[in-house]
């Protein structure tokens, strides 16, 4: 009788051990997926703003090379 107790309660440990594993597994999972899902974000915005730049400088050099200009031909 013992010895059965003693094997349930390893058996109910084991599962307990298990059931913590997965659990664990599936906070890494989300952990990961959250993590993709924001790096992915940041790209995103990090893209945006080259863009952003971009035009910038594009009028920015359109509107100096015309100053320049005009003031040669005066």
């Amino acid at each position: 009788m013992n010895e059965q107790k003693r094997e349930e309660y390893l058996a109910r440990k084991e599962e307990d051990r298990m059931l913590r594993q997965d659990r664990w597994r599936l906070t890494a999972g989300l952990a990961d997926f959250l993590a993709v899902v924001g790096g992915v974000a940041v790209c995103l915005i990090l893209v945006l703003l080259i863009f952003s730049l971009v035009n910038w400088l594009r009028q920015d050099a359109t509107s100096t090379f015309k100053v320049f200009i005009d003031m040669f031909r005066q």
